[in-house]
């Protein structure tokens, strides 16, 4: 303080830096309000989180095939998949040429197998040979395939309703499932494989 400061002003700060002090003492002194003792009887679960294709190891990398079924009749279609809930059952459905006014359902499935780690060593892959028959890219034209890539069960291409996670204090969380998709244009051209 200030030597000169009027003796006034030093009898109003003394009262405030006791008063101060005092609420410190009380607050520090297990004057607080008391916790509960009931404790978790285990550790919440965590909500799901989606997968996630891995776009940088998908292939063919070009999402645009121009001429299929020239210099090569097969074509193989792959994603790489990973998902940080590794206990979730991972399902790739492969679409070729979907309508959705006419849902014929996957042309495909794969499930990938669980590692224990959030990238699953298989990838989920289509092969498509335009000598074989009843080939949906054989025709020639523009077509599409879809990888969808889901942690549930799908029911016209959409995840089954969310489950239901009862908590230790009876309240209920909504647990989602999730998809995700990558898609490619492929054109067929009448060349070597007719």
């Amino acid at each position: 303080m200030h030597r000169h400061a009027p003796r006034q002003s030093r009898g109003i700060l003394q009262p405030l830096v006791a008063a101060l002090g005092l609420a410190a003492l009380a607050a520090g002194s297990g004057c607080l309000i008391p916790q509960d003792e009931a404790l978790l009887e285990s550790v919440p679960q965590f909500k799901n989180r989606p997968p996630r294709i891995l776009e940088e190891q998908v292939t063919p990398s070009e999402r645009i095939l121009r001429t299929f079924g020239v210099g090569s009749c097969v074509q193989s279609f792959n994603v790489v998949v990973e998902d940080l809930d590794v206990d979730d059952r991972i399902t790739v459905e492969w679409y070729v040429d979907y309508n959705p006014s006419n849902p014929t359902g996957y042309y495909r499935q794969f499930v990938l197998a669980n590692t224990g780690q959030p990238q699953r060593d298989l990838r989920g892959e289509l092969s498509m040979d335009l000598r074989s028959a009843n080939n949906p890219l054989a025709p020639p034209g523009i077509h599409l395939v879809e990888a969808l890539v889901t942690d549930r069960h799908l029911t016209n291409r959409q995840p089954d309703p969310p489950e239901e996670v009862l908590l230790a204090d009876g309240g209920v969380v909504k647990n989602p499932g999730f998809v995700t998709s990558y898609s490619w244009v492929v054109n067929t051209v009448p060349g070597d494989c007719q």
